[in-house]
């Protein structure tokens, strides 16, 4: 089932929006022409179709059309021009004057079937705007920039040829061939044909099909015609009416310009499907990143640090006295090691790169291209990642409770230890009695190995708690940097590369309707 032109162009249309700024503009210069042209041939009067006479020096083709509109054109005071402009007759009662305008045709060489011409109009050709080029091998430049500016209008071509120049490259190697794809709006016609004999006739016409078969013109019809004794033109005249009476040469002409131009698409930005984001892709980019923001140091440092402000709260209080001095330094050397590097910009964006050439594996060069842009966000991902990780709090949570706990139990313990001891001292001078023993032993004693051996076991316990507890703060924030490389990739990187799947894919499926 052949797809209806305004789909087909609405899917061309679809194509162009996603390859913009993806495509070079000279990739999509031809696709934003023919929609251009659609849109413009559409709204001048698509009730008329634009039939092109087009040929060669001495071919006739003005002849033919002088037979064709049945007009003399010398008894009317109009006379060929000798310029480069191309000539028109129009047939039907509506105005075709804007549409003459846009195909580039002076009020002066356009003519009608109706009003002072005549009343006798061929109502066969009502809808019918037959226009005469100049010749295509003119020695002139600007006839042969005419033709090519005029061909680009046309609904229908008739390619007048001649017995003999009818295989003259200039032609067919100009106009037929490249406008191949053309031809179901094609009609080819050998003209002066009552020039030859009938068995040479027959030879220039078989010959003649040969040459349009080779150059993809297969089933285009070949009509044998003579201007001068009218041999031919009621096949031709019935050729053009049934054409222009479908009122469908128009619309064939731009469906073949949009099937063209997607392919012309196809060839610069391809239509392989894409590997995509596959399942663990999401998972290895975030390691990657995270490697990258020097997440291990930091969490190590992270952990050390908390491991010597826990030892620092927990050491017995003596020590703790005596340590006070070097605690200044040892904070200023934590806040250094927790102050983040800068990431290491070329081991991301190479992490990036990979991850959308991965993504858009088996798509065309230029959505590969598009594809590590738009994830690298011209390097603004890599500053949002080093800007999430500085922002992340490093130093030191606040004293622990149970750090504070511990220090009173030390003291209270180093109390008893000093209790102890003093009772003992003061005992032994005579100041204060031994106090009643116990095992054996006096009471000061016995304060004084609770006090020691106290603290001591507390201390050892709060040094394993704490190590505990740095370790926990080392994966803490090694997870907390992990966070926010997590959050940039699925606020960023991969929200952008899945936006450029979805536009791969608009761009996929609209060639795939233009050109269905």
């Amino acid at each position: 089932m052949r797809t209806p032109l305004k789909d087909r162009l609405a899917a061309l249309e679809t194509a162009v929006a996603a390859a913009e700024g993806r495509l070079r503009d000279d990739q999509l210069e031809t696709a934003r022409d023919a929609l251009s042209r659609a849109s413009v041939r559409l709204r001048n009067s698509a009730e008329y179709t634009i039939v092109a006479l087009g040929g060669a020096t001495g071919s006739g083709k003005s002849s033919l059309f002088n037979a064709l509109s049945g007009i003399d054109l010398a008894g009317v005071g109009v006379k060929r021009p000798t310029t480069s402009w191309t000539l028109a007759c129009t047939w039907g009662p509506n105005d075709a004057s804007e549409l003459l305008d846009w195909i580039g045709v002076p009020p002066r060489h356009q003519l009608t079937r109706q009003g002072p011409l005549g009343d006798d109009t061929d109502s066969v050709f009502d809808g019918l705007v037959l226009l005469d080029m100049p010749d295509h091998d003119s020695v002139v430049d600007a006839h042969q920039l005419e033709v090519d500016r005029v061909v680009e209008f046309a609904d229908l071509f008739v390619w007048v040829l001649d017995p003999q120049k009818y295989a003259d490259a200039a032609i067919h190697e100009r106009y037929l061939h490249p406008l191949s794809r053309h031809r179901e709006t094609t009609v080819v016609v050998m003209n002066q044909i009552d020039r030859l004999s009938e068995a040479d006739r027959e030879i220039a016409l078989t010959d003649l099909r040969r040459l349009l078969d080779r150059e993809g013109l297969t089933g285009v019809p070949v009509i044998a015609t003579s201007a001068r004794s009218g041999l031919g033109l009621d096949q031709l005249r019935t050729e053009i009416a049934r054409r222009t009476a479908a009122k469908d040469a128009a619309s064939t002409r731009l469906a073949a310009e949009a099937r063209a131009a997607a392919e012309s698409l196809e060839r610069a930005g391809g239509a392989a499907s894409p590997r995509g984001l596959q399942s663990g892709d999401r998972e290895r980019l975030v390691d990657a990143l995270h490697g990258s923001t020097g997440a291990h140091q930091l969490a190590e440092a992270a952990g050390a640090a908390h491991l010597r402000e826990g030892t620092a709260a927990t050491q017995w209080p003596p020590l703790r006295l005596l340590s006070r001095g070097s605690r200044t330094s040892s904070e200023d050397a934590d806040e250094n090691e927790l102050r983040p590097a800068p990431v290491e910009e070329a081991r991301a964006e190479l992490a990036i790169r990979e991850a959308a050439e991965s993504a858009m594996q088996g798509a065309a060069e230029p959505w590969r291209v598009s594809m590590v842009r738009a994830a690298s966000g011209s390097g603004g991902t890599v500053n949002r990642i080093d800007a999430a990780v500085r922002a992340v709090d490093l130093r030191p949570s606040l004293t622990s409770g149970w750090w504070r706990i511990v220090a009173v139990a030390q003291w209270v313990l180093l109390a008893a230890l000093v209790l102890g001891l003093g009772w003992l001292l003061l005992g032994a001078v005579g100041v204060v009695g031994a106090g009643p023993r116990l095992i054996g032993l006096p009471p000061g004693v016995w304060i004084a190995v609770l006090g020691a051996v106290g603290g001591l076991v507390v201390t050892l316990v709060a040094r394993s708690s704490v190590r505990a507890s740095a370790r926990r703060r080392e994966r803490e924030v090694e997870q907390r940097l992990r966070d926010v490389v997590v959050q940039v990739v699925d606020e960023e990187l991969v929200g952008r590369m899945e936006s450029e799947l979805a536009a791969y894919e608009r761009f996929r499926t609209g060639l795939r309707d233009a050109i269905g």
